[in-house]
């Protein structure tokens, strides 16, 4: 369990790296979420409480780290993270094209939320909003899953042999 934690940690950091330091690509100032991909994929492979608990890790880190309001991401990426779990168990199967779909509905929500309520508080009108936060942090939030999934699945397979070979599990 703690070559786990250390592994999916090592992915946490490089991950926030790139979503806070270096991001690959943005649109109208609106850069692509790894860590959302990689809370979506962790929740499939290891379980909805494992999910959620990297979820709210990488949700308050990245609050920390970008000027999002507090607590909006934790929560987000922690339920997300939760339900990627539990829909991983009874109704997808561990597959890339679930990754791709789970992290599409939660791309979505995570971007139209927040949007829908900076657009009432800020009166701002709801399609500008949309159009120009939403729409590009959806568009940069799904391939991402491209690169996470595979990298989540070949340690996954490595944990799992490493476990069976110590008789861990």
């Amino acid at each position: 369990m703690r070559s786990r934690i250390i592994g999916y940690t090592l992915v946490f950091i490089v991950f926030l790296f790139f979503d806070t330091a270096f991001v690959p690509l943005k649109i109208v100032g609106v850069g692509t979420c790894f860590l959302l991909s990689a809370t979506v994929c962790l929740g499939i492979f290891e379980k909805e409480r494992f999910g959620a608990l990297f979820g709210l890790f990488s949700g308050l880190f990245l609050d920390f780290a970008t000027a999002a309001v507090f607590g909006l991401n934790a929560i987000a990426f922690m339920v997300i993270g939760f339900i990627s779990g539990v829909f991983a168990q009874s109704r997808l199967s561990v597959s890339f094209f679930g990754a791709l779909l789970l992290t599409g509905v939660s791309a979505a929500l995570y971007a139209v939320l927040p949007a829908i309520l900076y657009s009432f508080f800020e009166s701002q009108p709801v399609t500008d909003v949309l159009l120009y936060s939403a729409l590009p942090k959806f568009a940069l939030s799904v391939p991402p899953v491209m690169i996470t999934f595979p990298l989540i699945k070949l340690l996954n397979r490595f944990f799992v042999r490493r476990e069976e070979r110590r008789n861990v599990w």
